[in-house]
């Protein structure tokens, strides 16, 4: 007897006895047939090899030692994963209450040793084709219910269509997918209306008449590649009316299919957004000019300490990342206490305000940064820039505002407004951290204001129990 069972593999066979003769026996002989083997000597081994790799098939002894078949199969069937294996038991107990019991916990077949060899193959055959041909149903079962949904999803679309072409406010176009170009062949009053064509100007036409000459938009790929995979989009377009006003379309496509799924026709619901997407504008643009106010300094208008912050973080991570020096000029206006007290505070205010342009003016490069650090103190973070740089930079810096020559009579160091300046650099580390560098740029301008201000300190030793100016000028 041959397995006559098509397939592309052979089925897999688990025998499970606790006499290796009977396995033997039952081994041969199914083999013959082309069946793949495998074998267990009790009931958990035969557990660890069903649930591990389910075979097509059990042949199962009832008396085992430890745990019988009936335990055995009963674990079988609760298991997702193995419960539709069909299990014959094999027994020389040929009683009907062990038969009977068999069956109860699962067992589809009943074999009572000695065995007979073709009754094994009949029987095993059997339950073989019986679960191919349960499973070919099963497929058929679900391609059957597949197409079922198929078919309800197009009446539940088609029926949605019927009661909005009635009573929707939104545009309705209806195009014929059956033909080339797809040509418009229905369009309600909402349309005409949005659009200012009657239905009569756009039958026949392509949709992409409504966008004229404006043929560059990306979401035009969007339409092209939903149309191309048979599948639904929703996109947001520019669209001119018949008068060529401009007006923001959102449109959804939808497919409409036929019994046998073909695509027959695309509906098309639009929306005017065009108060929305203004409205969506101004809000882009108020939520600029906030965040430009929240990063500017409002008397300066140069970047306030907590853009400082932001960016000092992020190019002390990139710097560590790159392994490149990073450098911090603390400036501080000299005697400013002493200026708005004899000046006023309006005066103050437009002294700082010179001094920030100029200090601007010096620092140029995109990634520098320029930023009122707090009352008279200005700093400025120099990417990519090592201590010497820095130097040239503070030298530039204190020369510009020389050029100011803006009165600063209760000065004790010059007649003029003057800065002093604390300078610091590092390559950074991941062991150091961001605020080592403006407590090292702070020590130097406490030495330089200890030293007689309108002076540079550097110090490149953001050690914060040392302090070693490396260079300084007057």
């Amino acid at each position: 007897m041959s397995n006559s069972l098509e397939s592309s593999q052979p089925e897999n066979i688990l025998i499970v006895d606790d006499h290796p003769e009977n396995l033997k026996i039952l081994t041969q002989m199914l083999s013959q047939q082309n069946y793949k083997i495998r074998k267990a000597i009790n009931g958990k081994m035969a557990l660890n090899s069903a649930f591990s790799k389910p075979p097509d098939l059990i042949l199962l002894d009832i008396v085992m030692p430890e745990m019988d078949g009936y335990q055995v199969c009963q674990q079988i069937k609760e298991n997702p994963i193995t419960s539709e294996i069909p299990v014959i038991f094999m027994s020389a107990l040929d009683e009907a209450f062990n038969k009977v019991k068999a069956f109860e916990v699962g067992g589809v077949d009943y074999i009572t040793k000695p065995f007979q060899t073709k009754e094994v193959l009949a029987r095993v055959q059997l339950q073989l084709q019986l679960q191919h041909q349960k499973q070919q149903l099963e497929e058929q079962n679900q391609k059957l219910r597949q197409e079922i949904t198929k078919r309800q999803e197009v009446e539940i679309q088609l029926s949605l269509f019927n009661q909005a072409i009635f009573t929707c406010r939104n545009g309705v176009i209806i195009t014929d997918a059956t033909q080339p170009n797809n040509p418009i062949i229905y369009v309600n009053q909402a349309f005409e209306k949005i659009t200012g064509y009657s239905a009569s100007e756009v039958f026949g036409k392509n949709c992409r008449f409504l966008q004229g000459e404006d043929r560059d938009q990306p979401n035009l790929d969007i339409i092209r590649n939903a149309l191309k995979n048979e599948k639904d989009c929703l996109v947001i377009m520019r669209n001119y009316r018949k008068d060529g006003t401009l007006f923001w379309n959102e449109v959804s496509i939808s497919p409409v299919r036929d019994a046998g799924g073909n695509i027959t026709h695309y509906i098309g619901i639009q929306t005017d957004i065009t108060e929305r997407q203004r409205i969506q504008t101004a809000l882009e643009e108020a939520n600029k000019k906030l965040q430009y106010l929240a990063n500017i300094d409002g008397l300066t208008q140069i970047a306030n300490r907590r853009s400082f912050d932001e960016t000092l973080n992020r190019e002390w991570c990139r710097a560590t990342r790159e392994q490149q020096p990073l450098s911090l000029i603390l400036c501080d206006v000299d005697y400013f206490k002493a200026y708005n007290d004899y000046y006023g505070h309006l005066q103050g205010d437009e002294c700082l305000i010179q001094v920030a342009q100029a200090i601007s003016q010096v620092v140029r490069r995109p990634a520098d940064l320029v930023a009122r650090y707090g009352g008279e103190e200005f700093v400025v973070i120099l990417p990519n820039t090592d201590g010497s740089g820095a130097v040239q930079v503070a030298q530039l810096i204190q020369e510009q505002i020389r050029q100011l020559q803006s009165p600063h009579v209760k000065s004790d160091v010059s007649p003029y407004i003057t800065l002093s300046l604390g300078i610091s650099s590092i390559i950074p580390s991941c062991k150091m951290s961001s605020e080592q560098l403006v407590n090292a740029a702070d020590r130097a301008l406490y030495q330089a204001k200890q030293q007689g201000r309108n002076q540079i300190i550097i110090n490149t030793n953001i050690n914060p129990k040392k302090t070693q100016p490396l260079q300084e000028t007057g």
